[in-house]
């Protein structure tokens, strides 16, 4: 019981730093490229060598967090105080604070996701939609 417990919160752990270091990696892309774009207007903040450079630096933390979450389901571990049948028989979750990891997680894609449309992303992204609609289509 003890060695689940510190499995899951090794696991969870990992899990909150690889987001934190992730989030970190984007916000630095986007400074960098926000200072490259003030210079020239043209240039691209987002390629994929960028990103691939950005994030080879986080790879083996990724790693660590997808092959500690593989073992745990290969092991089948679980918290089995997360969830308890209520009195009439259905499942509740109990883990605490699992409203406010939802909010917080939220808020949080709701950030990056203005963010994005605000450093034109959206136009990039519904370009690239019109272009391949029309194709389907057989217009373009």
């Amino acid at each position: 019981m003890k060695n689940v417990r510190l499995f899951l919160i090794i696991q969870s752990i990992l899990c909150v730093l690889l987001a934190l270091v992730m989030i970190a990696v984007v916000i630095g892309i986007y400074r960098e490229g926000a200072a490259l774009r003030a210079d020239d207007p043209l240039a691209a903040i987002f390629t994929r060598e960028i990103a691939a450079e950005a994030f080879s630096t986080i790879a083996p933390l990724l790693f660590a967090a997808v092959g500690l979450a593989a073992v745990g389901l290969i092991l089948g571990v679980r918290d089995e105080n997360s969830l308890k049948p209520a009195a009439g028989g259905k499942v509740e979750n109990r883990a605490p604070g699992g409203k406010t990891v939802r909010t917080v997680l939220l808020v949080a894609a709701v950030v990056l996701i203005v963010a994005g449309a605000f450093n034109g992303s959206a136009r990039d992204v519904f370009g690239k939609a019109v272009k391949i609609c029309t194709e389907c289509v057989g217009l373009g």
